[in-house]
């Protein structure tokens, strides 16, 4: 049937050549410029050059649509009974009001002691097969175990640091802001060099910025940012600030409300949409909320029961401290484009349209 319709087509068209050549070379002039035309109209309108994720086996992939100046689109495949149902097509205040109450519903406080168990599942690498714990800031290589001491010796990092949280330091006891799993990483030696340093501009490795700031790296710096943003709407005493005034070390003020306080934000925010979410930070924000893990006798420690936001819907952070509207990040339609010309058959032009399915374009 189809081959009958495109043999009296192509019959159709010889005829009218014949006939007047002068007319269908004109029209055919026309719809290449109607085809050129639509083109550069649905490019300029964000059609066409929204960012494709690579295949997931090749470096590069990422699992979250952005646009060309890294916003994450909005996503729309909310059901009820979802986790975030409740936060849907909110925004600024309302939704970070929304996500406080949704993250600290099923709250199950950790103790920092316990944590140094469940860091050694819910950090596994999955670039390594899980067969070892990403040390953050520098890619370390750790033991699945928590090794407290001597060779492959590791440690709990506070990314929001013990002495910004507003807190005595912590102890093994301590299930507060300083034992949060969503803001504690394995860690080794670098510890010592970050301490409590606020996190400043950089690229590369990570590195100390002048004696206060440090640059996380550039494989972690949107994992940090994740955390804090995190770590402020679970705890509204805590602050994220441009003023670095306020991040730098102060005696007076560490371990007091007075100084709890991270940053840069604005970097932060930057970082957020240079360095997206990945399979690592996926993973561990899935462990944290239901995994379940063992100390090293055996005991099983139940989870945290809670998720990163920021990290399930990095869209989020645009509507929270970037004052976007829903309607900013929503991925334009594709439309069908249809042209009838005299005696020439109907012309359709049809764009592929994305959808998402659990994070993923399918």
């Amino acid at each position: 049937m189809k081959r009958k319709t495109v043999k009296k087509v192509k019959k159709q068209i010889r005829r009218t050549y014949k006939r007047r050549p002068k007319l269908v070379a004109t029209l055919l002039i026309i719809i290449l410029l109607l085809f050129v035309g639509a083109f550069v109209y649905l490019y300029s309108e964000g059609y066409l050059d929204s960012y494709i994720p690579e295949n997931p086996e090749k470096p590069g992939f990422t699992l979250f649509e952005q646009d060309e100046n890294g916003f994450y689109y909005y996503q729309t495949d909310y059901e009820s009974g979802d986790y975030y149902f409740s936060a849907k097509n909110l925004t600024g205040e309302a939704l970070a009001e929304e996500l406080h109450e949704i993250i600290n519903k099923d709250f199950n406080r950790k103790s920092y002691g316990e944590a140094r168990y469940i860091l050694a599942y819910s950090d596994r690498d999955p670039s390594n097969n899980n067969e070892s714990v990403r040390g953050i800031y520098d890619n370390a290589v750790i033991a699945t175990v928590w090794i407290g001491s001597g060779a492959g010796a590791w440690q709990r990092e506070h990314v929001w640091p013990n002495s910004k949280l507003g807190i005595p330091r912590v102890n093994n006891n301590s299930k507060n802001q300083g034992s949060d799993l969503h803001n504690l990483r394995a860690i080794t030696g670098i510890n010592q060099t970050r301490s409590n340093r606020y996190f400043a501009a950089g690229s590369g490795v990570a590195k100390t910025v002048g004696s206060e700031g440090f640059y996380p790296g550039d494989d972690h710096k949107g994992d940090v940012a994740r955390i804090l943003f995190y770590m402020a709407i679970m705890y509204d005493f805590l602050t994220l600030t441009n003023d670095v005034s306020k991040l730098v070390n102060d005696p007076d003020t560490n371990y007091t409300l007075e100084g709890a306080y991270a940053g840069i934000l604005d970097l932060l925010l930057e970082w957020h949409k240079e360095d997206p979410v990945d399979e690592f930070e996926l993973q561990r924000n899935e462990f944290i909320y239901s995994g379940i893990a063992y100390d090293l006798n055996g005991k099983e420690i139940t989870p945290q029961g809670n998720r990163n936001p920021f990290i399930d819907y990095p869209e989020y952070v645009h509507l929270i401290w970037e004052g976007k509207e829903i309607e900013d990040l929503l991925k334009p339609e594709v439309q069908e484009l249809t042209f009838k010309m005299p005696n020439m058959p109907l012309l359709k032009i049809y764009y592929i349209k994305f959808t998402r399915e659990n994070g993923y374009l399918v």
